[in-house]
C-alpha cells in the first residue's frame, strides 16, 4: 500500500518511513487507515493516512520526518561547520541568516573552550579573538546587530556601550507622533491646545482620556512643541446666573443705572454691597 503524501524534500521520505505489515495494521471495511501509518506511531489518522502531528510535519517541510532528518544532520557537523553555513560574507559585515532574537541578535549555540556562548556574535569574537571576561559585552563598530565579522566586535562593559551609542548619535529616543504609543499627531495636539473647551469635552472628541488633554494643556506631555499653555476654558459654575432675586436684565439695568446704590437696593430688595458687586463686576461677571 502507498503511501498519500504530499511533495516530499531532498531526503528520501520512503526510506524513513517503513510501511506496516498486513497483520499489523487494522484497517476498517473501505480500506482506510485507522492508525497513523509511519512505523512506531499509534496515534489515529488525521488525513493522508498521517496523524495531526505527522501530517502537519508534512505540510511544514515536505515530509513528516523532515524535521528529525534535519536534527541529526546538524548533529554530525562541528560547531564551526553549522557556524559557516549561517553566515552571508559582504564587503564589510558578516551578515547572520539564522534565526535571530527579539533584539535583532543571531542565535547560535556554540562552545570554545568548553565554555557555551548563546548568540552568534559573542561566538565569533570567542572562536576568533578569543575568550570573553565575565561582565563584559560583545559591541559592534558596524551598529549591525546581526553582524558576526569578529572585526567589527569589541569588548566592552554596559556603560562602555552606553556611550558608544550616544556617540553615534542613536540615543535619541522617539517623542510626539513617532512614538510607537502616540495617539495623537501634532496637528491634534496644536488643535487641543487652542481649544477653549472643556477637558471632558475635547478628550470625547479625540477619544483619549481627559488626563492626557490635562497634561498636553500644562505641556507636561509633547513639550518640543513649545512651553506655551494651552487655553483654557471658562469657568462657570452650575449656579453661575440664577437667582431668585436678580435677573440678568436687573444686572444690566444696575450697572446703567446713575442712581445711588442704596436706592437701587431698595428697589431690588439685595443688599447694598450686592448692588456694589454687581456694578464693580465681582459678581455676575458673565454678563455684559
Amino acid at each position: 500500500m502507498a503511501y498519500m503524501l504530499s511533495a516530499t524534500n531532498e531526503y528520501d521520505t520512503v526510506s524513513m518511513l517503513s510501511q506496516r505489515s498486513m497483520d499489523t495494521v487494522s484497517e476498517n471495511q473501505d480500506g482506510l487507515w485507522t492508525e497513523c501509518c509511519v512505523k512506531g506511531c499509534d496515534e489515529p489518522p488525521q488525513s493522508l493516512g498521517l496523524c495531526i502531528n505527522h501530517l502537519r510535519r508534512n505540510q511544514k517541510y515536505g515530509s513528516p520526518v523532515a524535521s528529525k532528518m534535519m536534527s541529526w544532520l546538524w548533529r554530525r557537523l562541528s560547531y564551526d561547520e553549522r557556524f559557516a553555513s549561517k553566515i552571508n560574507k559582504t564587503d564589510s559585515c558578516w551578515l547572520w541568516k539564522g534565526g535571530k532574537d527579539k533584539d535583532g541578535y543571531g542565535m547560535f549555540n556554540g562552545r570554545v573552550d568548553g565554555v557555551l556562548q548563546a548568540r552568534a556574535h559573542r561566538y565569533s569574537y570567542a572562536r576568533y579573538r578569543g575568550p570573553i571576561p565575565a561582565l563584559l559585552n560583545v559591541c559592534h563598530t558596524c551598529d549591525v546587530r546581526a553582524c558576526v565579522n569578529p572585526d567589527h566586535l569589541f569588548l566592552g562593559t554596559m556603560a562602555d556601550n552606553m556611550d558608544d551609542k550616544m556617540a553615534k548619535g542613536r540615543h535619541v529616543t522617539p517623542v510626539g507622533e513617532k512614538h510607537y504609543r502616540a495617539l495623537l499627531t501634532e496637528e491634534h495636539v496644536k488643535a487641543i491646545l487652542d481649544d477653549p473647551r472643556t477637558h471632558s469635552r475635547i478628550a470625547d472628541d479625540y477619544r483619549v482620556s481627559r488626563t492626557t488633554i490635562s497634561s498636553i494643556k500644562a505641556r507636561q506631555s509633547w513639550p518640543h512643541l513649545g512651553d506655551e499653555k494651552g487655553v483654557k476654558a471658562p469657568r462657570i459654575g452650575p449656579r453661575m446666573g440664577v437667582s431668585d432675586r436678580i435677573t440678568p436684565e436687573i444686572v444690566r439695568e444696575i450697572r446703567a443705572s446713575e442712581e445711588r446704590g442704596v436706592d437701587l437696593a431698595k428697589r431690588f430688595k439685595i443688599s447694598v454691597q450686592y448692588v456694589s458687586g454687581i456694578r464693580h463686576r465681582r459678581t455676575w461677571k458673565h454678563i455684559e
